[in-house]
């Protein structure tokens, strides 16, 4: 008996076989059998159960995908397995036992894999399909399956679990409503979409060992931030441990976000929880790094992408209607030479004529609108320094210069008004030219007290009817990102940590977390 059962089952294998191979040129039109006629005794071993049928898979496959379509992927495969005959799975080696070479044993290797992401293997019920996959290769099905639904399951499972891969690692695991602390105050992100993920099938079906390769984040930082992570894990629980570890799950889900606005080769990133700027030609391999001054607690930077298009010399403060209230009329009232110490005229907002600061009853502007604007002198003294870089956005801030230099000795340098203050302004406007140019940056040193170092610039400081240069609007525009990362890569290439000063770090966690505890 034991001979005439392996000799069967040898047999009902090699149908097995002959059947997934059979599927990639199987037609839409039912076939009469996938068991050629030669072999039409095997149809006495089969239990109705094994009977199999390739228009019966897409059939089960497509009822999955309509009972709760909720992915941009899924719609990429509901159209594939309505349009299409193949399968990428259902061939001779799912059912192949040599697991080291295989495409599904792969995937699965990927899948179990993603805890060196910071993720839960269990998010992809990894578990769940090398059962279905062991009741294929050992030919036993649990009770009420069939060999079609079982088929069906791990086709599905297999590549839904592939394409959500590829687009999680891409894109980023959290959904958007919980990677942002506030509607406003975010970045626009780029999302897996149709098209993503039509490509990412493209690639499956090309070349799958490649596909599974490409589809790994290869950022420095996030390279950097596995390997931290790996000898995070390998402390042991800590108190210690954890704080790294949470560290690096937050900012390694940070990393995997995409800009909706392209980078290009030339870019500039001020990341307000280091206090730090880094201005980056990817095209000279050189990166201009700089302290900044952010926003208080109270008074946050926002975080953004925009474009630089515009830079002004010796600009003139319009002093915001909130500072005005909260603090030059508290500050005045103690100290009447307030207006005058900081080179500031007031203006009446009705007939705009200058009026005396000394004239007006303050006090009963302090919890209500000013009807008056105060405007800092330029130049000297000035709260923007000496150059200012505008870009468009809905919260009034930029980057700029500033005459409060102690600011960035400081280790927590939280202590705008939400603006971002530069260290090296002078050498942040020359990273924004298009090329070098000696004499325009004479000009610019010129107009803010420098020194010219060309001898054209030398000419024309010398010069009587030299005009002094007041703004300039770049022949191109340069990205320009505020964003929020408490673990980065310095210039000199190394991981830095820094501390979450807005608090933002703990929704993050409490999301990873709970994406982590998914059955």
């Amino acid at each position: 008996m034991e001979k005439l059962y392996m000799r069967n089952r040898r047999l009902l294998w090699g149908a097995v076989i002959l059947f997934v191979v059979c599927l990639a040129a199987c037609k839409k039109e039912k076939p009469q059998s996938l068991i050629p006629d030669s072999l039409a005794f095997l149809q006495e071993l089969f239990n109705p159960a094994y009977q199999i049928d390739a228009d019966s898979i897409r059939l089960m496959i497509r009822s999955y995908l309509n009972e709760n379509p909720v992915t941009p992927w899924d719609s990429a495969l509901l159209a594939h397995y309505r349009e299409k005959d193949e399968f990428f799975w259902l061939n001779d080696s799912l059912v192949s036992d040599k697991p080291a070479t295989q495409v599904a044993d792969s995937m699965l290797f990927w899948l179990g894999d993603i805890s060196r992401h910071g993720i839960n293997p269990n998010l992809y019920s990894v578990n769940s399909i090398r059962e279905r996959l062991q009741q294929i290769r050992s030919l036993k099905l649990q009770e009420g399956k069939t060999m079609n639904r079982l088929l069906a399951d791990v086709e599905y499972q297999l590549t839904a679990a592939y394409l959500s891969y590829v687009c999680q690692l891409k894109f980023g695991f959290l959904p958007s409503e919980r990677r942002w602390n506030d509607s406003i105050n975010r970045i626009p992100l780029k999302h897996c979409d149709v098209t993503f993920a039509n490509a990412a099938l493209d690639s499956l079906r090309a070349n799958p060992i490649a596909a599974f390769h490409r589809a790994q984040p290869s950022s420095p930082l996030y390279r950097k931030m596995q390997e931290e992570l790996e000898r995070v894990n390998a402390w042991g629980k800590t108190d210690t441990t954890d704080y790294y570890r949470n560290r690096l799950l937050v900012n390694m889900e940070r990393a995997r976000w995409q800009y909706a606005l392209e980078k290009g080769k030339k870019y500039v990133v001020a990341n307000v929880a280091a206090f730090m700027l880094q201005a980056i030609n990817e095209e000279m391999d050189s990166i201009l790094e700089m302290r900044i001054c952010v926003g208080s607690v109270k008074n946050k930077t926002p975080l953004l992408s925009s474009r630089i298009y515009y830079m002004e010399l010796n600009p003139y403060w319009n002093v915001p209607q909130s500072i005005i209230r909260k603090e030059i009329i508290p500050t005045y009232r103690r100290d009447t030479t307030y207006f005058t110490r900081n080179r500031m005229k007031v203006y009446d907002n009705k007939t705009g004529l200058q009026v005396d600061p000394h004239s007006i009853r303050w006090a009963k502007y302090a919890g209500r609108g000013v009807p008056y604007t105060v405007k800092q002198d330029n130049k000297t003294g000035n709260s923007l320094g000496r150059i200012i870089f505008r870009f468009p956005n809905p919260h009034s801030v930029y980057l700029h210069d500033t005459p409060s230099r102690w600011a960035f000795t400081r280790k927590n340098r939280a202590v705008s008004h939400g603006c971002v203050r530069l260290q090296k302004a002078l050498d942040f406007a020359f990273f924004l030219l298009k090329e070098p140019d000696e004499l325009l940056e004479d000009r610019i040193r010129i107009a803010m007290d420098i020194k010219p170092v060309s001898e054209e610039g030398k000419k024309l400081s010398n010069s009587a009817t030299y005009n002094e240069l007041k703004h300039y609007s770049l022949e191109k525009y340069i990205p320009l990102f505020i964003d929020y990362q408490t673990v980065y890569l310095s210039a000199d290439n190394n991981l830095r940590y820094c501390e979450d000063i807005y608090k933002y770090d703990s929704s993050l966690l409490k999301a990873m977390d709970d994406l982590n505890l998914k059955p």
